[in-house]
C-alpha cells in the first residue's frame, strides 16, 4: 500500500511540474516574447503599396489568405479548407469554389466569404491604388470594374453562404494557377465596416491598433511611433514607447467556451521594442544603429530573436544566421516622360552601368544581385521549375561601362534620384542625435549615383519620408526612384503585368454622373505605355497551357528589360534571422520565408516575464 501511495504522489508531483512548465495555469495568458521581427511598418494594410521590404513578415502573422505555399512549393489550405472547379453548363460559365474554415476575426466576428469579396472588390475598385490588382484579372468583370465602366455587381464573385466563396472566371481558367495566385497575403480578407468607418473619419485603419482587426493567428495590440500632435487632438502626451506588440488572436479557429486559450496559438504576446522611445533607459547606447541596439539587447538576454541586421551585425552573427531568399526585390523606376529618360537607350544605359554586386556588398545583409526582373523562387511552368533559372541572366551583376556608354551615345545630363527615408520626419528629427540611422535605400542610391557618374550622368539624391515618398510615387513626381517590389507571389505575371497600362493597378477618378462605355486606365508609375507589351500580358491571362503561358511571360520579361526598360531590378531580398537558445517551436515553413510563431516557446517565461514587468513598473515610477 505504501509503495502504491508513493507512486501516486510521485505521479501527481510530476504532473504538477509538467503543468507548471508547459500548460497555462488558471488566470495565466502565456508567454510575452520579446523579438525584433522587422523595421517598424508604415502601414499594415495588405492591399496597398508596401514601403518596407520585410512588412510581409508582420502581415503573415496577422492576416490569413485563402491558401498558402509550403516549403516544398505545394499549395496548402489556409483560410480555405478545400477548393474545386465546376463548369456551369446552363450559363456556360467556368467557376471555382473555396470552402472556408470556421474561424473569427480578432473581435470575435466570424470570417465570411463576404470579407474576401470585399477585399478583392476594394483592390479592383477604380480609385484604389494597388499593385496586386493584376492577380485578380482572371475573374469575370475584373478589368471592367478597374477601368470604371463596370460596377462591383458585375464582378464574378459571390457568397453562396458564409463559408462558401464562388469565383466566376472571364473564360476557362487554370484553377491550380488561381489557387497559387491567391496564396498571397495581400489578397487576405478585409472588414468593410471598419475600413469604411475609418475612411469617413479620415483615419488610417491599418496604422492604428485601436481600429485594426485581424483574421490571422495574431492581432495588433499596440502600434506606437513618435509623431506630432494632430490638429484638435485631446490629451496628447507626445511620448510613445515606440513599439509594435502582437497578441494572440483569441478567436482564431477557437471556441472560447470549450477550448483552452492557447489551443491553437501558444505565445500570448510578441513584443517589438524599438530604439526610439527607449533611449532614456539606455543612455550609454547613444549613437548606435537600431540593429546594433537590438543586437546588444539580444546579447544581454533582453530580446530572443533578431530578424533585421545592418552590415556590422550581419557580419557579427554570420556563423549563426539562418537565411532564406524572399520573393521581393529592390528596383529603380525611371520616369519615361522626363526629357533625358524618355529615350529607352538612356534607361538601358543606366541599368547596364549598375554594379549590382557592389551595391549588395555595400549593404552587406545578404541581398542577392538581380540577374533578371523576376526573382528566384517564382514558379515557371510549375513549382518544380524556376522562372529565373529558365529565363537565364538578363542583367550583368557587374557594371558594363562600355555597353552603357555606347547606349548613351554621348548624351549627358543630371537626374534626381529619390529614395525612401523609412520613418516619419518627426521621428527622425527627434531621435537623429541619439540614433544612428543607416538607410539601405540611401546606400543603394549613393552607389548607383557613383555608377552613373562614371558614364557621364550626374545624380542628385533626394530623401523622402513615407508620406512625401508615396505622393511622389503616385504622381510620378520623380526622375528615378528606388522602390521595394513587395509582391509575395509565386507567379511571374504579378511582377510583369503592372507595366501594362491596363494591369497597372493605379487608381483612376470616375465621374459617376456621366455614363461611359470607354475603358480608362492610368499607366504604371513609370508612365510606360506600350501596346505590344500590353498584348503580351493580356495573352498570358487567357492562356490555359502553363508551358505556353510561361513562354509568353519570358518574352514579356525580355521585352521589359532589353527593349523598354522602364525599371531595372537591382537586388533580391533575403530574410535572415538569429534566435536565442531560450526559444523554440518557431518554423520557417513557407515558400515565402515567413516565420510561423504558432508554437513558439520561451524557457522559464514566467520568471522572465515577471522580471520584465517589475522593470517596466520601476521605469514608469521613475518618469
Amino acid at each position: 500500500m505504501k509503495k502504491i501511495l508513493c507512486l501516486a504522489l510521485c505521479f501527481m508531483f510530476c504532473l504538477s511540474a509538467l503543468v507548471g512548465c508547459g500548460g497555462l495555469e488558471e488566470g495565466e495568458k502565456g508567454a510575452n516574447v520579446r523579438m525584433y521581427l522587422s523595421d517598424y511598418p508604415y502601414t499594415l494594410d495588405p492591399a496597398v503599396v508596401q514601403l518596407n521590404s520585410d512588412v510581409e513578415q508582420i502581415l503573415s502573422l496577422i492576416f490569413e489568405p485563402l491558401t498558402t505555399i509550403d516549403e516544398d512549393g505545394d499549395v496548402q489550405p489556409a483560410l480555405a479548407t478545400e477548393w474545386y472547379y465546376k463548369y456551369d453548363e446552363i450559363y456556360q460559365l467556368h467557376k471555382m469554389y473555396f470552402k472556408l474554415k470556421e474561424t473569427a476575426w480578432s473581435d470575435n466576428r466570424p470570417v465570411t466569404a463576404d470579407d474576401v469579396i470585399y477585399a478583392w472588390s476594394r483592390i479592383l475598385s477604380p480609385e484604389m491604388d494597388s499593385p496586386y490588382a493584376s492577380l485578380l484579372y482572371g475573374i469575370k468583370g475584373a478589368r471592367n470594374v478597374k477601368s470604371g465602366i463596370g460596377t462591383i455587381d458585375d464582378l464574378g464573385l459571390a457568397a453562396v453562404d458564409n463559408t462558401l466563396l464562388e469565383v466566376t472566371f472571364e473564360k476557362e481558367y487554370d484553377c491550380d494557377l488561381f489557387a497559387e495566385q491567391v496564396a498571397n497575403v495581400h489578397l487576405a480578407p478585409a472588414r468593410e465596416d471598419i475600413i469604411t468607418r475609418c475612411a469617413k473619419n479620415g483615419d488610417d485603419w491599418a496604422a492604428s491598433a485601436t481600429d485594426m482587426v485581424a483574421n490571422g493567428k495574431f492581432r495588433v495590440q499596440t502600434m506606437d511611433m513618435p509623431r506630432e500632435k494632430k490638429e484638435g487632438e485631446q490629451d496628447f502626451s507626445g511620448k510613445f514607447a515606440c513599439k509594435l506588440v502582437l497578441e494572440r488572436n483569441a478567436y482564431y479557429m477557437r471556441n472560447p467556451e470549450k477550448d483552452d486559450l492557447d489551443e491553437y496559438v501558444d505565445p500570448y504576446r510578441i513584443t517589438c521594442l524599438y530604439y526610439e522611445g527607449q533611449t532614456e533607459y539606455y543612455p550609454e547606447e547613444k549613437g548606435l544603429t537600431q540593429q546594433q541596439f537590438q543586437a546588444n539587447r539580444f546579447d544581454n538576454g533582453e530580446v530572443f530573436y533578431l530578424g533585421k541586421f545592418d552590415k556590422e551585425t550581419f557580419k557579427k552573427y554570420q556563423d549563426d544566421i539562418e537565411t532564406q531568399q524572399t520573393l521581393n526585390g529592390f528596383a529603380f523606376y525611371f520616369n519615361t516622360e522626363k526629357d533625358l529618360l524618355s529615350d529607352a537607350n538612356v534607361r538601358k544605359a543606366l541599368s547596364a552601368a549598375l554594379d549590382r554586386k557592389a551595391i549588395t556588398e555595400a549593404i552587406g545583409t545578404g541581398e542577392v544581385p538581380a540577374t533578371g526582373y523576376v526573382p528566384t523562387g517564382v514558379f515557371n511552368t510549375d513549382r518544380k521549375s524556376d522562372f529565373r533559372e529558365a529565363g537565364g541572366n538578363l542583367y550583368n551583376v557587374n557594371a558594363d561601362v562600355e555597353k552603357a556608354k555606347s547606349l548613351l551615345g554621348g548624351k549627358k545630363g543630371t537626374i534626381k534620384v529619390a529614395y525612401l527615408v523609412p520613418l516619419n520626419e518627426f521621428t527622425v528629427n527627434s531621435y537623429s542625435r541619439k540614433v544612428n540611422y543607416v538607410n539601405v535605400y540611401e546606400e543603394a542610391a549613393k552607389k548607383a549615383a557613383e555608377n552613373w557618374k562614371a558614364i557621364g550622368i550626374n545624380a542628385e539624391l533626394v530623401g523622402l519620408n513615407p508620406e512625401a515618398y508615396l505622393t511622389a510615387l503616385k504622381t510620378s513626381d520623380f526622375d528615378v526612384i528606388g522602390v521595394n517590389i513587395v509582391n509575395g507571389s509565386v507567379d511571374a505575371f504579378s511582377y510583369l503585368a503592372p507595366f501594362a497600362k491596363e494591369f497597372s493597378g493605379s487608381g483612376i477618378v470616375v465621374d459617376n454622373s456621366v455614363a461611359t462605355t470607354e475603358e480608362t486606365f492610368n499607366p504604371h508609375y513609370t508612365k510606360i505605355d506600350n501596346a505590344d507589351y500590353s498584348n503580351l500580358i493580356q495573352s498570358a491571362v487567357s492562356e490555359k497551357d502553363r508551358a505556353k503561358r510561361a513562354e509568353i511571360l519570358h518574352n514579356a520579361e525580355k521585352k521589359l528589360v532589353e527593349e523598354l526598360c522602364p525599371a531595372t531590378m537591382v537586388f533580391f531580398y533575403s530574410r535572415s534571422f538569429v534566435a536565442s537558445g531560450e526559444i523554440d517551436g518557431y518554423e520557417t515553413d513557407s515558400w515565402f520565408g515567413y516565420i510561423d510563431l504558432t508554437e513558439l516557446e520561451l524557457d522559464d517565461w514566467r520568471e522572465i516575464n515577471s522580471k520584465e514587468e517589475e522593470l517596466n513598473n520601476q521605469r514608469n515610477t521613475n518618469k
